[in-house]
C-alpha cells in the first residue's frame, strides 16, 4: 500500500464519515478574533485560547465584525499590549521563544499588514490576498518574532481559507504512527498527504486537518 491508502484507511477507520465531521474554527467576518486565536494557539492550550476570546468577546460587542484595525485601536484604548494582555484578556503568556506578550505579537503583525501596499485589515482582504497569491501578506505576517508557519497557517484558516493545513504536533503525530517510525515527516510531507487525500474524500483540506487535530486532542 502507497503511504496515501495507508492514510485513508487510517481516516476511514479513525474518523469515520466526513459528514459528521465537526466543522472547522472559523471567524470568517473578524480578523481580530482570527489574530488572536492565530497568537494563543501556538504551543498553548485549547482552553487557553478560547478564554481568550471570550475576554476579548465581553470586551468588544462587535468581535465578531471587528476588523484588524479594530483589534490594534482596541489595544490602544488598553494602554499597548502589555496592558491589553494582563487588564482585558487575562492572559499574559508569552510567544514561544521569546519575553513578548501576545499582544505585542499582534499588534505588530497587524499593523505591518495594515501597511502593505495593498492594505489588509479584513478577512475579505485577507482571502483575496492569500487566492491571489500574495506573498507579502505571508512575508508581513511571518516576519513578526514569535510567530512562524503555524501562526499563519492558523491565521487563514481560521479566515475561511479551506485549502491550507496545520501540520502541528498532534497531526504529525497522527501520520508517524500509521507510517511508521521509520518515516520522516516534515511539514511539507504533511501538508502534501492531507491535500492528497482531503482530495480523494472530497473534503476541504482545513476540514480533514481539524478532524485528525481532535481525534488526537485529549480534550477532544
Amino acid at each position: 500500500m502507497t503511504e496515501l491508502d495507508l492514510l485513508l484507511k487510517a481516516i476511514v477507520e479513525d474518523l469515520g464519515d466526513p459528514s459528521a465531521w465537526r466543522a472547522p474554527v472559523e471567524f470568517r467576518n473578524s480578523l481580530a478574533l482570527c489574530a488572536l486565536n492565530s497568537a494563543y494557539s501556538l504551543r498553548g492550550s485549547s482552553a487557553a485560547a478560547t478564554n481568550v476570546l471570550a475576554k476579548y468577546r465581553a470586551f468588544r460587542s462587535t468581535s465578531e465584525t471587528d476588523s484588524g484595525s479594530d483589534l490594534m485601536k482596541a489595544v490602544e484604548s488598553a494602554g499597548g499590549p502589555a496592558d491589553f494582555a494582563r487588564d482585558i484578556l487575562r492572559n499574559e503568556s508569552k510567544l514561544p521563544g521569546t519575553n513578548r506578550v501576545r499582544p505585542e505579537g499582534i499588534y505588530e503583525g497587524l499593523s505591518r499588514l495594515t501597511a502593505l501596499q495593498t492594505p489588509v485589515s479584513t478577512t475579505e482582504h485577507l482571502r483575496t490576498a492569500v487566492a491571489a497569491g500574495d506573498n507579502s501578506v505571508k512575508a508581513a505576517w511571518l516576519s513578526v518574532k514569535g510567530f512562524g508557519a503555524l501562526a499563519w497557517s492558523y491565521l487563514i484558516m481560521n479566515a475561511g481559507v479551506g485549502t491550507e493545513t496545520k501540520p502541528d504536533v498532534m497531526v504529525q503525530r497522527y501520520l508517524a504512527r500509521f507510517l511508521g517510525d521509520g518515516n520522516k515527516l516534515t511539514p511539507a510531507r504533511t501538508r502534501n498527504l492531507l491535500q492528497l487525500a482531503a482530495a480523494e474524500l472530497n473534503v476541504e483540506p482545513r476540514a480533514l486537518d481539524r478532524a485528525i487535530w481532535l481525534h488526537e486532542s485529549p480534550s477532544k
